[in-house]
């Protein structure tokens, strides 16, 4: 069913021009422009996960002794695929599904820039597809992590670019939405529970792109043959706060999504909203200390700074 919402004060002649869809079981009001946005990145998604599901199979029939299906160079070439679109893909662009319902249908509004948000998904898409053919061409079997002085294509980075520029727009896109909430009053006092959690999403994701923008760049300019070196330890430290931070991203994502499930479906309520607002806090401060286990085993850095994270997190607990 559609209608038109307006909505009392200045922001009634905004709002009355935008069209909504009331969810006949949840009682949830959706903005078609942000429905529309939410659907195409959550089935990308989901496209993603199977495609990366199928090259799992591969990866497992070969490390299965007795089958060994796939030659040396095919099988790190679809392992590569394969943590890509599992790791980064994914989950991303179903964040970004969850960023919009969080933003749009809880707090019913419009989304801010519904152009700029295409935008996003388009230059997500295009960069997705470019490191996919990159990597399934045969030249850029470098694994997820692609540590230099090992070399891929240009486009592998270049794809990896554009996914996390278009990314980037989508998260900016979720906190203008936030505003055009709080400037139209659509919802009073503070957001709610599941919207925090998406905030804290966020925060992590504008992170998490910015870590992969940072190393990805100058290793894009390397393989372009502008620039000459980038350091191989300064590569695998901060290429860990975007592949570790990934994966967060979802974690806090699909806690959210839970506490919303828990909410519509059985009418659940946390025990204590304040601890859960707390915990999700407490991710931000020390995830990027748990970033450190990937690096346990790297002969490059040293004992004291492998040991000291731990310290931090025992020390804050205590």
């Amino acid at each position: 069913m559609e209608h038109k919402i307006a909505v009392p004060g200045g922001a009634a002649a905004e709002q009355s021009r935008e069209t909504y869809r009331m969810c006949p079981r949840s009682g949830l009001q959706f903005n078609l422009k942000a429905e529309r946005l939410m659907i195409v990145n959550a089935v990308t998604a989901v496209v993603m996960l199977l495609v990366g599901g199928i090259l799992a199979v591969g990866v497992v029939l070969t490390r299965w002794p007795a089958v060994h299906w796939l030659q040396a160079d095919t099988f790190y070439m679809v392992l590569t695929a394969h943590g890509i679109d599992m790791l980064i893909y994914w989950i991303i662009f179903f964040e970004v599904a969850v960023l919009y319902f969080c933003a749009s249908t809880l707090l019913r509004t419009r989304i801010a820039t519904p152009n700029v948000a295409w935008l996003a998904y388009a230059l997500m898409l295009i960069g997705a597809i470019t490191n996919n053919v990159a990597v399934f061409q045969g030249g850029s079997s470098v694994m997820m992590t692609s540590y230099v002085p090992m070399m891929a294509a240009p486009a592998f980075y270049l794809g990896l670019i554009l996914f996390a520029v278009g990314a980037l727009i989508a998260c900016f896109v979720f906190f203008g939405t936030l505003v055009v909430a709080k400037r139209e009053k659509t919802y009073q006092g503070s957001v709610p529970l599941v919207t925090f959690g998406a905030v804290v999403a966020a925060i992590i994701a504008v992170f998490t792109i910015a870590s992969g923008a940072i190393i990805l760049i100058p290793t894009w300019l390397m393989s372009l043959g502008v620039v000459t070196n980038v350091d191989p330890l300064i590569y695998r430290t901060v290429w860990w706060a975007f592949g570790h931070s990934a994966q967060q991203v979802n974690v806090a994502a699909h806690i959210s999504i839970w506490y919303a499930v828990a909410a519509i479906a059985f009418g659940a309520k946390p025990m204590s909203e304040r601890v859960s607002r707390g915990a999700f806090l407490l991710y931000i401060f020390f995830l990027q200390l748990a970033s450190a286990h990937h690096l346990l085993a790297d002969p490059g850095v040293s004992t004291a700074w492998k040991v000291r994270p731990a310290r931090i997190v025992v020390h804050s607990v205590a």
